[in-house]
């Protein structure tokens, strides 16, 4: 997958630039409320023929002719810009093989064929298009990769693949084809329809920019008119939060910008999403669940009705802070920090990137705890360390001194939604794990985390979120969350932290959906990844 190339990116990163120039913040209301229909009007005047042709019936079948045309053209140039992001993406499609080996793969809106170069050799393909007039084209990129296996070529739209058996494929691939379906959703309930159970959905699609900026801006006012030039291609659908809605046990997304960035088709999503597996079993009826919870989270008041009763009296917390808290996370981060080390070492090999010209790297870590992140930061960086809880000192100590290869520069009893003592754009990258979880706050302490960072800055999260509304792991995290919070210092085991990340300003985002191996927790659910200011 990728970003952009520039000195404060991941080298395997392919586009993003912050939505300023092009997508700088639109804090103006009249912007939405005013000057988008009025401009919508002003091009659908210029446009006025096209309006009566396609109110005619005419421009339709005109432009299903000129399209795959018009696509033949414009495929190459836009796959020498993803060339290395899809490179990347379908890397790894051989670890959806079937246990015999052969890879059965599905495409939809195949079109010209520009994905075939990407796929192994030998996997058996399927290829979908509801435009018949690719044929020409698609033949022809056949003949030019003949290390595939050319199945069924079926004229048939995404929402409905009837002639593809239940479970029959190892992995779907659409690129560029969700933002021009009628019903984003129904076909994303047949890619699991016909998807084997642990097979992959794997995607690269435009979507709509971060709703407080210009690029978005221009999007709605050019959406009604682009259908006409796209075949229907919407520039406002948010694909991401369908893709969410999508019972997928596993999720792996980024956000990336593709050049020129100026255009309203920048923003992307990439990456690729798991069909549950026969072991995860889907949860009962919203009414018995609904009941179910209500029941169980009162057998368990009445299991922890003590620590229910020490705080009533305002004795739980401040014992909880002092004494039990740091115990236990001493013990629980040993455990943690084995299942998440292969992750933390991925998360943050490229902190390095962030340095000032100077060449020094400054870094704030909110919730700091114990410090079991020390160990990952770069030699020589400086590190300013806060907590809002003050007795962690014995088990930051050992830390500090297991890692003198950091320089601690000072550290502050302080709350992630109030970072007043540091000064605002001073640190190149932010560190937060299994912190806004807890906090009162998210949305604050990412405002804070924002005004913090210097511009180009990076936040690093690794968090544990709410599951799949649809598993039994989200039952029992319902189950679980009132006593949950109260045990462990606010911990909140059902919120929702990636689409507040997502409604931060940032200009870029790389997160991934990931599950860290804590049998018999409900925080199994983890999110990873950083995002650029």
């Amino acid at each position: 997958m990728d970003r952009r190339t520039d000195r404060r990116t991941h080298p395997a990163q392919g586009g993003a630039l912050a939505e300023g120039g092009a997508g700088g913040a639109c804090d103006r209301p009249l912007a939405g409320t005013v000057l988008i229909p009025f401009l919508q009007r002003c091009i659908q005047l210029l446009l006025l023929p096209l309006h009566i042709l396609a109110r005619l019936g005419l421009w339709d079948p005109f432009y299903k002719k000129l399209f795959p045309h018009v696509m033949a053209r414009v495929a190459p140039t836009y796959n020498r810009k993803v060339f290395r992001q899809k490179q990347e993406l379908f890397s790894n499609l051989r670890k959806f093989a079937a246990p015999s080996g052969q890879l059965t793969l599905l495409e939809i809106g195949t079109g010209t064929g520009t994905n075939f170069q990407f796929y192994p050799p030998g996997c058996r393909m399927t290829c979908t298009d509801p435009n018949p007039n690719f044929s020409k084209f698609l033949l022809k990129s056949l003949s030019e990769n003949q290390h595939l296996k050319l199945e069924r070529s079926l004229v048939a739209s995404g929402e409905d693949l009837r002639q593809i058996p239940d479970g029959a494929v190892d992995v779907v691939v659409g690129t560029l084809v969700l933002c021009s379906v009628t019903d984003a959703e129904k076909v994303l309930r047949e890619v699991l329809r016909v998807l084997r159970r642990g097979g992959a959905f794997y995607f690269l699609e435009h979507v709509a920019a971060a709703h407080s900026s210009w690029t978005y801006f221009w999007q709605k006012v050019c959406d009604p008119v682009w259908k006409y030039f796209g075949d229907g291609c919407s520039l406002s659908r948010d694909t991401q939060q369908e893709l969410e809605k999508t019972n997928f046990s596993e999720l792996n997304l980024r956000r990336i910008h593709i050049t020129p960035y100026w255009v309203p088709t920048s923003p992307h999503i990439i990456g690729y999403a798991v069909k549950f597996c026969s072991a995860q079993i889907l949860c009962p009826t919203l009414e018995m669940a609904e009941a179910a919870i209500l029941v169980l989270r009162a057998c368990l008041t009445l299991l922890a009705l003590p620590i229910y009763i020490l705080s009533f009296l305002g004795i739980w917390e401040p014992f909880c802070k002092k004494i039990f808290f740091p115990f236990f996370l001493d013990k629980l981060s040993v455990i943690h920090e084995k299942k998440a080390k292969k992750h933390k070492l991925e998360l943050f090999q490229n902190l390095p990137n962030f340095k000032s010209p100077s060449g020094e790297l400054k870094l704030l870590e909110i919730g700091t705890g114990l410090g079991a992140n020390f160990q990952f930061y770069p030699p020589g960086c400086k590190v300013t360390c806060t907590d809002i809880n003050p007795n962690f000192q014995k088990g930051l100590l050992r830390n500090m001194s297991k890692n003198q290869h950091v320089h601690y520069e000072r550290f502050l009893v302080a709350a992630g939604e109030d970072l007043h003592q540091v000064p605002s754009g001073s640190m190149d990258a932010v560190i937060c794990t299994l912190v806004l979880c807890s906090v009162d706050n998210v949305s604050g302490t990412l405002k804070e985390v924002l005004r913090v960072l210097k511009p180009g800055g990076a936040f690093y999260f690794l968090e544990h979120v709410a599951a799949d509304p649809s598993s039994w792991r989200h039952f029992w995290q319902q189950v679980y969350h009132p006593t949950w919070k109260l045990v462990f210092a606010g911990c909140c085991l059902t919120r929702e932290i990636w689409k507040n990340l997502e409604q931060a300003n940032f200009s870029e985002l790389n997160l991934k959906h990931i599950n860290i191996s804590l049998p018999w927790t409900p925080i199994q659910p983890h999110i990873i990844g950083y995002a650029v200011k």
